[in-house]
């Protein structure tokens, strides 16, 4: 249902200003997804409290976090942008890093929606890394799908937010 939500509302949205010719400053300087949101979104059981960002790079790619009793749920499209599909319940090892620190997280290919998940402490190491720092870049560590990058504009504040619904 995510995933659906998502598409229609990347139909709907303008057209990249990357592929409007404009300069990586004039990009930089336009609104866009890749500030992280903390909202209700729906979801197949309702609306469920979603920390999300897309990457600058590729506005099509979502990361998406909710949280549970002390776990991070997160779903992110590994394979966006990649010359090949993810077979069934293909799993990788993903990186996270902001400037020198990585955390490998392994996340599991789920055929509802297309998407990778995993399940990562609340508390845990991951979610400190992405409030800090300006940019993280996410890539498998296989090298078999594209890295993308994403901007942390907002993440501190998103997550906040989210690890505060966390029960």
């Amino acid at each position: 249902m995510i995933r659906l939500l998502l598409a229609a509302a990347l139909l709907l949205a303008p057209v990249p200003a990357s592929a409007q010719g404009l300069s990586e400053d004039e990009v930089d300087a336009l609104p866009a997804c890749t500030a992280w949101s903390a909202q209700f979104r729906e979801d197949e059981g309702g609306a469920v409290f979603t920390a999300a960002a897309c990457a600058s790079d590729r506005p099509d790619a979502y990361l998406l976090m909710t949280c549970s009793a002390g776990t991070i749920f997160m779903r992110y499209d590994l394979a966006a942008g990649a010359e090949r599909s993810p077979g069934p319940g293909e799993s990788a090892g993903v990186d996270f890093t902001i400037g020198v620190s990585t955390q490998r997280v392994a996340m599991q290919h789920e055929e509802m929606d297309g998407m990778f998940a995993a399940r990562v402490p609340a508390a845990g190491p991951l979610v400190a890394l992405m409030a800090s720092g300006e940019v993280l870049r996410i890539a498998d560590g296989a090298g078999i799908y594209p890295e993308h990058t994403f901007r942390l504009a907002g993440s501190a504040s998103a997550l906040k937010a989210l690890l505060a619904r966390c029960r």
